[in-house]
């Protein structure tokens, strides 16, 4: 995957893409496995669903991005698993998405996000809702340690990768 896209519109936050190193320490981190549904909420270039099926074995992967120009170079970039029908990518705009019936699915078991603390509130309802459900949620950059009712199980603040999921019992 490449560092930057060219044509993409950068007007209002421009894309830096996640290094492959985060992406595969963090799928590493939250057990990712073959019986897996992955929902990457602001997907970019779609390496999270790419490396989730590919090196992973997930079932299958959608990824939600707001630019269109990204949801098209990921479907581009990810053709031959876009093809088999175990990623797809969706352009959204998550401020009105969150009631959508994709959003709502029970199908989800890890959801990757990339939020910022205000972003991370304005989802709050939706997160503890599927954190509740026993899906396994993955924040970069920025910790979700705010938002009180989710309970991070495992971190690496160095790297920008915190893992939420239910205490076992």
């Amino acid at each position: 995957f490449p560092l930057w896209i060219e044509g993409v519109d950068t007007t209002y936050a421009p894309f830096i893409p996640t290094s492959t190193r985060r992406v595969l320490v963090a799928l590493d981190m939250v057990r990712l496995s073959s019986a897996d549904k992955v929902l990457d909420v602001g997907s970019g270039d779609g390496r999270f669903c790419f490396a989730a099926v590919s090196f992973f074995g997930a079932q299958k992967a959608l990824g939600i991005e707001y630019e269109q120009d990204l949801v098209e170079k990921s479907t581009e970039l990810a053709h031959d698993l876009v093809d088999q029908g175990r990623i797809l990518f969706q352009k959204a705009d998550l401020t009105n998405w969150r009631d959508s019936p994709t959003m709502q699915s029970k199908e989800w078991t890890v959801i990757v996000v990339f939020l910022s603390p205000e972003g991370g509130s304005d989802m709050e309802e939706w997160l503890v809702q599927e954190f509740e459900r026993g899906v396994r949620i993955v924040a970069l950059v920025f910790d979700l340690k705010h938002l009180k009712s989710l309970h991070c199980s495992l971190e690496d603040a160095e790297e920008g990768i915190w893992v939420y999921e239910k205490q076992q019992l």
